[in-house]
């Protein structure tokens, strides 16, 4: 069953198209994360969703009722912001049971769904704290408590883990997570880190320029991007212009590229895509298991957490970025020296 459905969904400022054209079902449980720089058009379409925003043209529907006209106060939603905007004179308890006041919810009711979100999120210890008493991730939880008390049909995420350190960013959305799924609450969570969206959503929008690139689940986004751009902002790329024909990639630098039969892209000009952490490199002269190679000079070594990456300078003066994991030696893989760069065809990827 379809929860919310998006029907040519366009916001225009004076001389600025904010959203055009944007059309997008979502089922009803599903977590729907929208992705993408910042001006693409995820927060405008959020909020017109919210009832904030007026669309220009359009439709929105949720549970098959037309909702574009309503005002946000009759669209039975919640919205957890990225500013909490708790109450600092109200404890978490007062935080929480003021919107279940304003629904004026019975008394015995409040007071059963107070205990079972306090539960759900781990506060109940912290339910006579202010605001300011708490950390920036108890604090979150408390404006999620809140709006999960009110029991909505939507649930609306604005960027809501970008004031919380990195550790407690991990921690926050595995809890988001762990809630959205025990609820089974329909939710659209907007933002601009694409590690937070591969690990929260079933589904991800990525967007661009006020238009919708490519939708799919985390997999599908990454290993299968639609367009340049989507392979370009997800994750890191290494991706060359050129031609593609016969088993080959010739590079607009003119290097040749062995890379077996690709599925052809949509196009005049598709660029070719070779994720790093696919790639396989050892130095010049080691046996290798890969059946297309190239080499170059290693320019940099860089180690990142358990990964290092290497910068390889090729012939062209184009430049390859591998991942490999990290090891207690080097294995003669240092800045400098020349090495060879392997993949298999299944690897590579033609991007339109």
């Amino acid at each position: 069953m379809s929860d919310l459905v998006l029907s040519a969904l366009r916001k225009s400022y004076p001389g600025t198209i904010a959203v055009e054209g944007l059309d997008l079902t979502i089922a009803q449980g599903e977590m729907v994360a929208f992705l993408g720089p910042s001006g693409c058009g995820k927060t405008t379409t959020l909020r017109m969703v919210a009832g904030f925003i007026t669309p220009t043209a359009g439709s929105i529907s949720m549970k098959g009722r037309d909702i574009t006209a309503l005002p946000p106060n009759k669209r039975d939603m919640g919205m957890v912001f990225q500013s909490y905007a708790l109450f600092p004179h109200m404890t978490v308890t007062q935080n929480i049971m003021f919107g279940l006041k304003c629904k004026k919810i019975p008394g015995e009711d409040a007071a059963k769904r107070l205990d079972s979100v306090l539960g759900m999120t781990g506060l109940t210890a912290l339910k006579d704290r202010y605001p300011k008493q708490m950390s920036g991730g108890q604090q979150q939880r408390v404006a999620l408590a809140r709006v999960l008390a009110l029991q909505p049909e939507l649930l609306l995420f604005d960027e809501p883990l970008s004031n919380l350190d990195a550790k407690l960013r991990v921690q926050m959305r595995h809890d988001i997570r762990r809630l959205q799924k025990d609820v089974g609450i329909t939710s659209l969570f907007v933002t601009h880190d694409q590690e937070e969206a591969m690990t929260i959503a079933d589904r991800i929008v990525v967007m661009n320029k006020g238009r919708i690139e490519q939708e799919g689940s985390p997999r599908e986004i990454y290993d299968h991007p639609a367009t340049r751009f989507v392979a370009d902002f997800i994750g890191t790329a290494n991706l060359f212009e050129g031609e593609a024909g016969s088993g080959q990639f010739r590079t607009a630098a003119g290097l040749t590229l062995e890379v077996g039969a690709l599925a052809p892209a949509t196009g005049t000009s598709p660029a070719l895509l070779l994720r790093p952490e696919k790639l396989h490199i050892s130095p010049e002269g080691a046996p290798v298991d890969t059946p297309h190679l190239t080499t170059g000079r290693i320019e940099r070594a860089v180690k990142l957490g358990g990964l290092m990456e290497y910068l390889v300078r090729l012939p062209s003066g184009e430049s390859l970025l591998v991942h490999r994991q990290d090891r207690s030696d080097t294995g003669g893989l240092t800045e400098g020296v020349t090495a060879t760069v392997g993949w298999r065809s299944e690897d590579a990827r033609l991007v339109a």
